[in-house]
C-alpha cells in the first residue's frame, strides 16, 4: 500500500531534469503540508540526488547527505514539535530540506507534517496495512487537569488567531482556570495544588507553554497538531458531561475525562522537546 495523506501535491520534475521547487499544484506555498503529501516519487528522489554529499564528513562515512541536511534531520527525529517562532534556524532549514526530510523518514515509516500558517512541523508514525516496525511509541493519557488545560489553551489560541495576536498567559491564571475543576470530595488542597502544577509541566514540556518570562507564557501553534476540531468536540462534550455531574467521584471523573484525552496524548511521543534555539 503506498501511505499518502490528503493534501496539496508538489509537482512534478522540470522538463530540464532539474527539481522543482516543491511549490503545490495550486500555487499556493503556505497552509499544512501533511504528512505523506502527495507529492511525486521522482520529485522527492530528485531532491534527495541534488543534495547529496561530495565529500564525506568523516573517515569512513558512508552518508550521503550533507552536515546541514543531517543536523536538521536528527533535530527533525528527536523534536516532538518543530516551532518557528521559538525556532527560526531550525524551521526555516526544514523549510529549505522538506523533500530530503520526508524522503528520508519514509525509509523509516516516518512522515513530516508541516503547518506554514502556523510555522509548526512535526513526525508522525505511518499507518499501513502491512505490519511495519513502530518508531513512535505513544505516552499513557493525559491527566484531567493536563486535559482540561489543553483545551483551555486551544481556545486561548482560537481567539488569539482571530484577533491577529500571540496569546500570552500567566500561570496563576492558569492554576485559576483549574481550580473550577477541583473534586468536590478533595479536603487536601496541596494535593490537588500539586496536580495543577504537575499538568502545567506536562504541557509546558510538551512545547506547548513556551516561556517568555517569569510565570508567563506564549501558547505555541503546537496546540492546533495535538488538539484538533474532532479532539476538541470529544472533550468539550465530555467535560460538560462532568461539569453537569452525570459521574460520581474524582477518581471516575478522571478516568473519563482520560478517555478522552488518550487520542490527544497519541499524537505525542518519547522524543525530548528540543526547542531550543540553535547557535
Amino acid at each position: 500500500m503506498n501511505p499518502t495523506a490528503t493534501g496539496t501535491a508538489d509537482t512534478g520534475t522540470a522538463t530540464d531534469g532539474t527539481a522543482n521547487n516543491g511549490t503545490a499544484t495550486d500555487g499556493t506555498a503556505g497552509g499544512r503540508t501533511p504528512s505523506g503529501s502527495t507529492a511525486s516519487t521522482g520529485t522527492a528522489r530528485d531532491a534527495a540526488a541534488a543534495e547529496l554529499l561530495t565529500e564525506p564528513l568523516f573517515e569512513g562515512d558512508e552518508g550521503l547527505l550533507p552536515a546541514e541536511v543531517r543536523g536538521t534531520l536528527v533535530r527533525v527525529l528527536a523534536t516532538r514539535f518543530v516551532d518557528g517562532v521559538r525556532n527560526p534556524s531550525l524551521w526555516n532549514r526544514v523549510l529549505r530540506h522538506e523533500q530530503v526530510l520526508r524522503s528520508r523518514l519514509h525509509d523509516i515509516y516516518l512522515d513530516l507534517v508541516i503547518d506554514r500558517r502556523r510555522q509548526v512541523a512535526f513526525t508522525v508514525q505511518l499507518e499501513l496495512d502491512d505490519e511495519v516496525p513502530v518508531l513512535l511509541r505513544k505516552e499513557k493519557p493525559l491527566t484531567l487537569a493536563a486535559a482540561v488545560l489543553l483545551l483551555h489553551l486551544r481556545q486561548e489560541y482560537d481567539r488569539g488567531a482571530v484577533e491577529g495576536h500571540d496569546v500570552v498567559v500567566e500561570h496563576l491564571e492558569l492554576l485559576d482556570h483549574l481550580e473550577v475543576w477541583k473534586d468536590v470530595d478533595d479536603q487536601n488542597p496541596a494535593s490537588f495544588r500539586k496536580r495543577c502544577e504537575a499538568a502545567i509541566t506536562t504541557v509546558r514540556e510538551k512545547g506547548i507553554l513556551v516561556p517568555v518570562s517569569d510565570g508567563r507564557y506564549r501558547v505555541s501553534g503546537v496546540i492546533h497538531a495535538l488538539m484538533t476540531a474532532e479532539k476538541v468536540d470529544a472533550m468539550t462534550a465530555a467535560f460538560e458531561e462532568l461539569a453537569a455531574g452525570a459521574t460520581d467521584g474524582g477518581a471516575e471523573d478522571d478516568e473519563a475525562a482520560d478517555t478522552e484525552a488518550a487520542d490527544t496524548d497519541d499524537a505525542d511521543d518519547t522524543q525530548d522537546e528540543g526547542q531550543d534555539d540553535d547557535a
